[in-house]
């Protein structure tokens, strides 16, 4: 490259707002940092040259581990690599930064490390809020189809049944009145049924879109709508987790929709009074949610066809929910969208127990 090419390409970085270095993997040392680096971190540049490990220090130490094995794993594959994190300033204000790596080989090994730096937090805001209204979005739609389906249902039935008690000589009319109410139950049964199984289609196209995510507030969020809903009074929830925080790259949106759809299933399910079990448990590689419950379960000869689409194993819930028959599906597309594992223990009349591995990056 040309020195007036060159000089060019420094000018540009020096007035850009992203942090641009080159960092040399042999000697530990920063070769470049633009100036950009002193207004982000509020750390004069010149001592990054010094001490390489200011840059260290200043991600977040919940982070930091995860950082130091983005690098190690980028120096044995050799690609360019994209991964964000938080860094904690010495003002205590956090940011969320995405980082793009770019190795520079000689000879078949990475002779210097060349990236760009950028503050994602309005970005990341944006998806961490999305994630909410789309979380709150799905267990509202689901909370309103259990709570409309019941009473619906039970007036489906009860006209059915004041019509079989109504003596045949009985005026017209009164038949054709119980006849309307039950076919207007049924079209409005089949009506909440046709919302829930477009809305559940319409995503599972959506492809995945990793991002750093932190579990237990989300997946917290999401337990808190089915507590404050009337489901509360008749369900008991139990949400226990081994860490406060746990982060892991996953589809945040897609992550909400198999919690979602594991505790719609759960109350569908479990009789009133029952009882619904979260854990998320932070393992070496990996992490684990669960969710239990002690209700009906999964008869035997349906087990094997649980998660196939539109199958018998789709049935009615407790309190006459009709079954659209794609939740446990989707379920399993999410998860192997992941990489990950599901799979369950379930004995009838004793509970269900659903297990989900997937991993951290």
């Amino acid at each position: 490259m040309k020195n007036q090419e060159k000089s060019i390409l420094v000018e540009m970085a020096e007035s850009a707002d992203e942090i641009f270095f080159v960092f040399d993997p042999k000697s530990q040392r920063f070769t470049y940092v633009n100036d950009a680096f002193e207004h982000f971190s509020r750390s004069n540049a010149s001592e990054l040259y010094t001490n390489p490990r200011l840059f260290l220090n200043l991600i977040h130490p919940d982070d930091r581990k995860l950082v130091i094995s983005y690098f190690e794993q980028l120096l044995i594959e050799k690609v360019n690599t994209l991964f964000d994190f938080r860094i904690l300033r010495e003002d205590g204000v956090e940011r969320w930064v995405r980082l793009k790596v770019y190795p520079i080989l000689k000879d078949g090994k990475v002779n210097f490390l060349s990236g760009i730096l950028e503050d994602d937090s309005t970005r990341k805001m944006g998806i961490f809020n999305m994630q909410s209204i789309n979380a709150w979005k799905n267990s509202t739609l689901e909370i309103l189809a259990h709570e409309l389906t019941g009473p619906i249902g039970i007036v489906q039935e009860l006209s059915k049944a004041v019509a079989r008690k109504l003596p045949q000589d009985t005026a017209g009319e009164a038949h054709e009145w119980l006849a309307m109410i039950s076919e207007i139950c049924r079209r409005n049964l089949e009506l909440v049924q046709t919302i829930i199984k477009k809305e559940s289609l319409q995503t599972v196209d959506v492809k995945v879109n990793l991002e750093r995510f932190e579990l237990v507030s989300e997946v917290g969020q999401v337990i808190d709508i089915y507590l404050n809903s009337q489901l509360n009074a008749q369900r008991k929830f139990i949400f226990t987790h081994s860490d406060e925080e746990l982060y892991a790259s996953v589809d945040g949106m897609k992550y909400l929709q198999i919690v979602n759809n594991l505790l719609s299933n759960a109350v569908k399910f479990t009789k009133q009074g029952g009882t619904i079990k979260v854990h998320l448990e932070s393992l070496e590689h990996t992490f684990l949610l669960t969710v239990a419950d002690d209700g009906i379960g999964i008869p035997q000869h349906l087990q094997p066809l649980l998660f196939h689409k539109y199958t018998p194993a789709g049935r009615q819930g407790n309190d006459g929910q009709p079954s659209v028959g794609l939740g446990m599906w989707i379920i399993k597309n999410y998860v192997d969208m992941h990489h990950g594992k599901v799979w369950f223990e379930s004995e009838e009349n004793v509970g269900t127990k659903f297990l989900l591995n997937f991993r951290y990056r």
